[in-house]
């Protein structure tokens, strides 16, 4: 067929006499209702202990009903769960100076899946190339964090902090390649892994570069943070989690001009898009065929701002992916824990592009 006649009216029909057909799907798995309720409090005591120490501390309790696919126990697509959930935190901070503390905290977090995720509904994904399908046996995560931190406040508006973490997931979700079936019916589906854990560090800051005269607009921030997370058994870490974070920042600002630009940068360690071939059960046990990894890519973003009409006004640009990197998703066939194009094998590839936003905002 001629390409620039694909598009003609004349074959676009029924199905039975044209090339083309749009009809609707009857297959029930694609019809389900979804309905979920958080009903949740909170007691919360903040005590100081002396004049250094400050300990604040409490519960949450929730309450989570939900229902997905259909509200008839007898209808297969009916997935229904109640689950009651007492969530304590603490953090304790002990006041070193009056520009240092010490602060150790410690919390209890669920996670929990998505409709989507619980339904048994399928859906074809044109960048995996393959359907997705949900798990109607999936359960919450509950995740365990505990923290200590030092922190450091040498004056307005400039803040230092260097800390360690520990985070422990029971249950997490991830997302596996399912080929159960035969030529191309591959499927991904959600599953709930046993457990994973995670520790490392991560330090903060925020400094005024007003040192110098030529820099005394200038404000320097960002973040690092080192993550080791495994699942164990596994030799791997969690779908999604990287082994690092890279934030950093710099801002000018002319006040009394209402003038403030940014210049932003990140970037990722590499991570799992999604994990190898998993067992049937409903629990990760091995991953006979290989995982799709992201590799890292930097992006920058530029934001500038201007307050106008007397202040009330605000005019805005911001250019996002200034760089406009390609975003590439691997197999690691070499096992160097980085992409090689000419030994691993490029799943997807993206190009997310730049984009320039400009708004305007006015307060009365």
């Amino acid at each position: 067929m001629d390409q620039s006649s694909v598009f003609a009216t004349e074959n676009f029909g029924n199905g039975f006499d044209n090339l083309f057909a749009f009809n609707e799907i009857f297959d029930y798995r694609y019809r389900y209702v979804a309905n979920s309720i958080l009903n949740a409090g909170f007691l919360q005591f903040d005590q100081p202990v002396g004049e250094k120490t400050r300990i604040v501390w409490g519960a949450r309790l929730e309450h989570f009903d939900q229902v997905v696919g259909s509200m008839e126990k007898n209808d297969p697509r009916h997935v229904y769960s109640k689950k009651m959930d007492v969530l304590p935190g603490m953090n304790l901070t002990y006041k070193l100076n009056n520009k240092t503390n010490i602060r150790v905290s410690a919390s209890q977090t669920v996670i929990r899946p998505e409709f989507r995720e619980l339904s048994a509904f399928s859906f074809y994904d044109f960048d995996l190339g393959a359907t997705v399908t949900g798990e109607p046996n999936l359960v919450r995560t509950k995740v365990t964090n505990a923290d200590i931190r030092y922190e450091l406040y040498p004056a307005g508006g400039e803040m230092f902090t260097v800390g360690v973490f520990y985070k422990y997931f029971k249950n997490p979700i991830e997302l596996f390649f399912n080929q159960s079936g035969a030529g191309s019916s591959s499927t991904f589906n959600y599953l709930n892994a046993t457990e994973a854990s995670s520790y490392g560090a991560e330090l903060e800051f925020r400094k005024k570069l007003d040192f110098n005269s030529t820099l005394k607009n200038f404000t320097a921030h960002g973040n690092v943070s080192y993550i080791y997370n495994r699942i164990p058994g596994l030799n791997r870490p969690m779908q999604g989690q990287s082994p690092y974070l890279l934030n950093l920042g710099l801002q000018y600002d002319l006040q009394k001009h209402g003038l403030s630009t940014t210049l932003l940068f990140n970037q990722i360690g590499r991570r799992i898009y999604y994990v190898g071939t998993a067992s049937n059960s409903g629990q990760v046990i091995s991953d006979n065929y290989p995982p799709v990894w992201e590799a890292p890519r930097a992006i920058l973003d530029f934001q500038v701002s201007k307050k106008i009409i007397q202040g009330k006004g605000e005019l805005r640009l911001n250019v996002s992916d200034i760089l406009n990197q390609k975003a590439k998703f691997y197999h690691d066939l070499n096992g160097n824990k980085k992409y090689d194009k000419k030994e691993d094998a490029l799943a997807i590839r993206r190009i997310y592009g730049t984009n320039i936003s400009i708004s305007f905002a006015y307060g009365f």
